[in-house]
């Protein structure tokens, strides 16, 4: 599999999407999980700051979050989040802040409809776009 793809099917990213909107204004937060780039199951945060420009969550939400993904056998392949009114492409906050290179960054922008979401490979201090593929 490609280390720069993510597969994810149509069902799912609707889900990611309504997620993001139903919290608008503020943006939103979750995990995606799977295995080999293929993105079985989402996992919302609570993104604490309620703010439309940032998200964060507690160590211990992050914490029992990844506990429920190990049990299923499966691995963080991105981390979501909203983008309310800009487009989606990572802040300079959110290339500091991301964990884990190992990890993508899936942005969904609310600044036009459709919504648009992209996902990204972050090596701080840059970000290469990924191939995201959604199934059918």
């Amino acid at each position: 599999m490609e280390m720069n793809q993510v597969r994810i099917t149509e069902f799912l990213l609707k889900e990611v999407i309504d997620h993001a909107r139903a919290h608008l204004p503020y943006e939103s937060c979750g995990l995606l999980a799977g295995t080999n780039g293929k993105v079985n199951s989402f996992w919302i945060l609570e993104n604490e700051l309620k703010s439309d420009r940032r998200f964060f969550v507690s160590e211990t939400a992050v914490s029992k979050t990844l506990a429920q993904i190990a049990e299923r056998k499966e691995n963080v392949i991105a981390i979501y989040h909203s983008h309310p009114i800009t487009s989606p492409i990572p802040s300079s906050h959110d290339i500091i802040n991301h964990p884990d290179p190992e990890v993508k960054m899936l942005i969904v922008s609310f600044k036009s409809e459709p919504p648009e979401a992209k996902c990204y490979h972050i090596l701080s201090p840059t970000y290469y776009e990924c191939l995201f593929l959604i199934e059918t």
